[in-house]
């Protein structure tokens, strides 16, 4: 009887369980038709630099921990040091999340307040069908405009 000998999937001694990166990379290294098809359909170009002072400027306080991936740009800024600065996701989300907000929300039109304070509407994206035309649109979006320029004439809009 002849047996089988399955090896790549943990440590070769013992069994023991290995990170599903180390796997990945072992894989993608070896001559399998995987491999080899995965390399022949992306462009990468490896570059290894000698001898290069790397700074990282993090969000987090530490070392980067193994298999770990940030999001940010890399930069050369002399001929032998290179300096990766990591994006502030919460703050692009916190500056997304103030521009323009809604001071109405209606069935036919949006107030928006501007950064500088000021207001404007916007229309709503209607579906059209039988019952609401164009036309019957237009109505309706005037009778919501005279209402709220009348909530927002008495302060009843304001923040």
């Amino acid at each position: 009887m002849q047996k089988n000998n399955i090896s790549g999937a943990g440590s070769e001694r013992n069994q023991e369980p290995r990170l599903v990166g180390d796997i990945v990379k072992e894989m993608l290294s070896s001559n399998s038709p995987l491999a080899s098809g995965y390399r022949q359909r992306q462009q990468v170009y490896p570059n290894t630099e000698p001898g290069v002072d790397l700074k990282l400027l993090t969000r987090q306080p530490g070392r980067l921990g193994i298999g770990r991936y940030l999001d940010g740009a890399l930069t050369r800024d002399a001929e032998d040091h290179f300096l990766f600065i990591e994006n502030d996701a919460d703050r692009m989300r916190r500056a997304l999340a103030m521009r323009n907000p809604h001071v109405y929300v209606g069935s036919y039109i949006n107030i928006n307040r501007k950064p500088d304070g000021t207001l404007y509407p916007t229309f709503c994206r209607p579906q059209f069908n039988e019952r609401l035309t164009f036309a019957e649109f237009c109505r309706r979006a005037a009778e919501e405009l005279t209402q709220v320029a009348s909530g927002f004439a008495y302060g009843l809009g304001e923040e």
